[in-house]
C-alpha cells in the first residue's frame, strides 16, 4: 500500500509497469507528465485519494518513469505511452475510462481520445501543449543532467511561479527518480522524437466530441497559458479555467481550487469556468 492506494506491478508488451489501483466504481486513468523525476506518486498524491472515494483511480508510471522499467533502445514518446495506457486498460478490465492527463499525459489522453474515442468517457487536460515552444524553461529540461543542483533549478526556473514550494525533500526525491538507470535515457529519447504539426494536430483536436475541462497556470514558463486557451478554442464541448498566481505546478500552488474542480467535473456538477481575456494573456 501507498498512500495513493494499492500497488500493483502489470506486466504490458514485455515490461513492467508500477501501478497505483485504488477505489470502486466508474474508471479515471491518472497520467503524469514527462519531466525529469516525474511520476504517479509524485503527481497524484493529493488527487488521487479523493477521486477514489467514488470512482476507481488507475495510476501508471509510465515507461521509463518512476517505479516503471526503463528498458534502452525504446521509442519513448505519445505513441509509445498511448498504445500502453490501452494495453493497461485491456489488462485491468476497463472497458471504458475517464483521463486525467498532465503536461505530456495530457497530450496521451488526447491521443487515447483520438485512438479509440468509443473506450474514452471524460477528459481533463492539464497545463497540455497545443504548439511546440523553445522558451527558457523548454531548454533547461532539455539540457538537464541527474544533478542535485540542476533540478532545484529546474524545479524553480520551469515548474514553480512561487519559489517557496521547491524544497529540499521535492529536489532531492526528483533528482533521484531522475538519476536511476535508464530515466535520463528515456527523457533524452523523448525529447528528440519527431511528432505532428500544430496544424495536424489541432484539426485533429477539434473533431473529439468529449466533454473535457482544460486547466491551465497563467504563469505557465513550460507550456504557455495560450495552449491552454487554444485547446479550449478547439473542442467543441471543452470548458477552460485559468489558474491565477499560479504556473505548471498549479495543482500543489492552488491545490483547494483545482480539486474542487477535477472532484466536481466527475460528479456531475457543472465546472466553474472562469472568464478569460484572451487579448490579456497572448
Amino acid at each position: 500500500m501507498t498512500a495513493l492506494g494499492t500497488t500493483r506491478a502489470c506486466e504490458v508488451g514485455g515490461h513492467t509497469l508500477n501501478v497505483v489501483d485504488a477505489g470502486a466504481g466508474p474508471a479515471i486513468v491518472l497520467l503524469h507528465g514527462a519531466a525529469p523525476g516525474a511520476s504517479a506518486a509524485g503527481t497524484w498524491t493529493a488527487l488521487a485519494p479523493l477521486l477514489a472515494r467514488s470512482h476507481r483511480v488507475i495510476a501508471p508510471d509510465f515507461l521509463g518513469f518512476g517505479g516503471s522499467d526503463k528498458p534502452l533502445g525504446q521509442p519513448y514518446g505519445v505513441d509509445l505511452w498511448t498504445r500502453q495506457t490501452l494495453a493497461l486498460a485491456d489488462i485491468l478490465g476497463l472497458e471504458q475510462f475517464s483521463v486525467v492527463g498532465n503536461s505530456l499525459g495530457g497530450r496521451v489522453a488526447l491521443q487515447l481520445a483520438l485512438d479509440a474515442p468509443e473506450r474514452v468517457d471524460r477528459l481533463v487536460v492539464m497545463s497540455t501543449r497545443v504548439a511546440p515552444s523553445k522558451s527558457p524553461a523548454q531548454k533547461l529540461l532539455r539540457d538537464y543532467r541527474p544533478d542535485r543542483d540542476m533540478m532545484r533549478e529546474v524545479l524553480r526556473e520551469c515548474f514553480a511561479h512561487d519559489a517557496a514550494t521547491v524544497t529540499d525533500r521535492l529536489v532531492e526525491a526528483r533528482y533521484a527518480l531522475s538519476a536511476q538507470p535508464g530515466a535520463h535515457e528515456a527523457i533524452q529519447t523523448f525529447f528528440g522524437a519527431g511528432a505532428s504539426t500544430p496544424e495536424e494536430f489541432e484539426r485533429e483536436v477539434s473533431a473529439l466530441r468529449h466533454q473535457t475541462l482544460v486547466l491551465h497556470g497563467r504563469h505557465d514558463k513550460v507550456v504557455p497559458v495560450s495552449n491552454g486557451i487554444r485547446l479550449a478554442e478547439l473542442m467543441p464541448h471543452a470548458e477552460l479555467h485559468v489558474f491565477a498566481d499560479a504556473g505548471h505546478w498549479f495543482p500543489a500552488e492552488r491545490a483547494p481550487a483545482f480539486h474542487s474542480l477535477v472532484t466536481d467535473f466527475f460528479s456531475g456538477t457543472p465546472a466553474h469556468t472562469e472568464a478569460v481575456d484572451t487579448a490579456r494573456l497572448n
